[in-house]
């Protein structure tokens, strides 16, 4: 696959930018484009900045976009020690990141687990993000694990449409096998675990696909991607010290749910540690990659949340 089918476009047909900043410790890479406010895109698993190549062009009349690869993905460094891919670690990056664009506040929307390190980065730096779009996730510390658990309930969840069985937080967790079973079968199981959790599997377009597992195969790409996962107990420990220091968030909240996947779970959890949710939607016929199932009413959702615009 050449690289221009693995870009993303503005509106007016032009690639985005693509920067190598260093930032707290590692080399990050990400995209930007767009004018007005500065809105920071943090995409889920195995994804990276790609992900977002179907929102961009309805988002930068509006919005300064960036579109960072986290820590571990994409074309970001993947660090060696287990230490630092934790959703506190991930708020300090992204918070340096926006400080060295001269971005002191900032619109934030994540999905999945950047859904995760977006919640970490608006209660850590209260102070400079005006919104938060949290979006087809729950958190962790606050619910998610429990979603991995092995009961009749959980197993059952998805067919009754009650929520969502969240198997592979275990198996990711765990030390080497994974790695052992997935390595020379990176499309298989990836493809399998994206396309299972879409309402129309055909939205994960081949060269998408393509693009994420190529990263994968980098040295490290798996081993980041599963770092994330085997962070998720000290993000739940993160999590609640900030909700304990500083108390609910207060800032404007939307949060989408997806049927196919944690549905109306995402508003009743994030009112765990939020005050209020200001804006709800469940976006029914999808599944959990928003931006690409339903890339035309998220953009819409984000434009009438954050500027008040029907546009």
């Amino acid at each position: 696959m050449s690289s221009s089918e693995a870009e993303t476009y503005d509106h007016d047909g032009r690639p985005v930018k693509h920067h190598r900043n260093r930032v707290n410790g590692i080399r990050l890479h990400y995209t930007t484009a767009g004018s007005g406010p500065p809105l920071l895109l943090l995409h889920g698993t195995p994804k990276n900045s790609f992900y977002w190549y179907k929102i961009f062009p309805l988002l930068t009349p509006y919005f300064t976009l960036v579109a960072p690869d986290l820590r571990g993905f994409g074309y970001t460094d993947k660090p060696p020690a287990t230490e630092g891919y934790d959703s506190g670690t991930n708020a300090d990056d992204m918070a340096e990141l926006m400080t060295q664009l001269g971005h002191d506040k900032f619109h934030l929307h994540g999905e999945d687990r950047g859904a995760d390190y977006a919640y970490a980065l608006a209660a850590k730096y209260r102070d400079r993000v005006l919104t938060l779009s949290f979006c087809e996730m729950q958190i962790s510390g606050f619910g998610l694990e429990e979603t991995s658990f092995w009961t009749k309930e959980n197993v059952e969840a998805q067919y009754q449409q009650k929520g969502v069985w969240c198997w592979h937080l275990g198996f990711f967790y765990i030390p080497h096998i994974p790695e052992m079973l997935i390595q020379g079968h990176e499309r298989e199981f990836w493809e399998m675990f994206i396309k299972q959790e879409c309402y129309n599997p055909t939205s994960i377009e081949p060269r998408a696909l393509d693009h994420w597992i190529d990263c994968v195969k980098q040295p490290g790409g798996l081993r980041g991607v599963l770092e994330t996962y085997r962070s998720g107990f000290k993000n739940g420990d993160i999590h609640k010290e900030l909700l304990e220091k500083g108390g609910k968030l207060t800032l404007p909240i939307m949060t989408i749910g997806a049927p196919e996947f944690f549905g109306p779970t995402v508003e009743s959890n994030i009112l765990k540690v939020a005050e209020k949710v200001t804006h709800s939607e469940l976006f029914e016929e999808c599944g959990h990659s928003l931006a690409l199932e339903k890339p035309e009413r998220l953009a819409r959702c984000l434009r009438k949340f954050m500027l008040g615009s029907s546009n």
